[in-house]
């Protein structure tokens, strides 16, 4: 596993780690999801989840507030109720904050099965779990407000082809802007993620973004919850 912080960029704190796929010899998370066979899924992210939590709180992240992040697959769970008992068990055996366990998707798969999704996302939210959904179409998700109707997520994540260049497109910044509005209304968290450049990450403080993911900050740390740094005054300013 490699991980890569999530930072709240007003307090300077790790809001999460996310926890990223990889070899033995940190090898890309495509290189090995792409030799999964169907049928191994749910044991494949069952061990996933397991060998995060536990390098994790090796690392020493119950040693401070920070959560930890786990994509997962809804359609890969055939019984949520025995998955959220054996992701509750791994986490007692690590002493592991479960409340503190974020489970991401993406929306495309949201849209797969939505009646699945939202019994897996029910069931893990029951357990004390958050859900976070990858959203990649601003104006779908402003229109439909499906990501507080139809499955109520508890963090959005902007996907980084909305904060590719963002600096660039005042229209999405505008949107960006509105769908902060709507999860301080609906106490969601909203995280901006693929930040790689000054300009995205001014133009994202500009929309009240304060939750922020990317190369700028941190590259993922195989087997390490890597340091962060946040762009100075001076850098801002030049």
């Amino acid at each position: 596993m490699a991980f890569q912080p999530m930072v709240n960029v007003t307090t300077g704190n790790v809001y999460a780690y996310e926890a990223l796929v990889r070899g033995p010899q940190g090898q890309s998370a495509a290189s090995i999801l792409g030799r999964l066979k169907e049928n191994d899924q749910f044991l494949f992210h069952q061990h996933c989840r397991s060998r995060a939590m536990t390098l994790a709180t090796n690392l020493g992240i119950t040693k401070s507030n920070a959560a930890l992040s786990i994509n997962f697959l809804p359609r890969a769970i055939c019984t949520p109720e025995a998955c959220s008992a054996m992701t509750l068990a791994a986490a007692r055996s690590l002493n592991f904050p479960y409340k503190r366990l974020i489970f991401e998707m993406t929306d495309s798969e949201r849209l797969l099965d939505t009646k699945q999704v939202r019994t897996v996302a029910r069931e893990y939210q029951r357990n004390g779990f958050r859900i976070a959904l990858a959203i990649d179409d601003l104006q779908a998700a402003l229109s439909e407000k499906a990501v507080y109707k139809q499955m109520r997520a508890d963090i959005l994540k902007l996907n980084m082809t909305i904060t590719r260049n963002l600096h660039l497109h005042p229209h999405s910044q505008a949107a960006i802007a509105s769908l902060q509005k709507v999860c301080n209304a609906e106490e969601m968290d909203l995280i901006a993620e693929g930040v790689e450049s000054l300009e995205e990450y001014v133009a994202l403080l500009r929309c009240g973004i304060e939750h922020m993911q990317g190369y700028l900050f941190a590259m993922p740390g195989f087997e390490a919850l890597p340091n962060f740094t946040l762009p100075t005054p001076t850098e801002m300013d030049a």
